[in-house]
């Protein structure tokens, strides 16, 4: 096989669409998008943790949490309730928040508090969360699953 001027034109010109293909992924537009995504995913992860904040306002006390994983990685894999006391006796309440991911948890580390929310309060915290296709869409309080609590259940 000979190289002639028209082979070496040709693999000339696939180099130079090669070099304009790689500069065009490159440039602005590419790092726009990405700096774009980004800069949405910060404001997403920001606006959610404001929200977190917000909401622990209004919880009992507990450790801060963390954007998106909450107290996750400080709950112990081995008898977890010594955890608890110990973080009920450190910011002295009988209840406490714990964030498992983004998504408080409250726990009763007392038995009159346990027994105040769960006995003569009961009405208040029997009743299931509201679910939107199951119940509003699908059967209604008919159904065991998204019945609310009262007489019936």
């Amino acid at each position: 096989m000979t190289i002639t001027a028209r082979t070496i034109s040709t693999i000339m010109a696939a180099l130079a669409a090669l070099h304009e293909l790689r500069d065009s992924i490159t440039t602005a537009p590419w790092r726009s998008l990405l700096y774009t995504v980004a800069t949405i995913a910060a404001v997403a992860v920001v606006i959610d943790y404001a929200r977190m904040l917000n909401l622990r306002r209004k919880m009992p006390p507990g450790p801060f949490p963390l954007p998106i994983v909450g107290n996750t990685f400080m709950l112990p894999d081995v008898k977890p309730w010594f955890y608890f006391e110990e973080l009920s006796k450190k910011y002295d309440a009988p209840m406490i928040t714990f964030w498992i991911g983004r998504n408080p948890t409250v726990w009763l580390n007392d038995a009159w508090a346990a027994s105040e929310l769960l006995d003569k309060r009961a009405g208040i915290y029997s009743s299931r969360p509201h679910m939107v296709v199951f119940g509003d869409l699908g059967s209604g309080d008919w159904n065991l699953v998204t019945m609310k609590y009262g007489e019936r259940w």
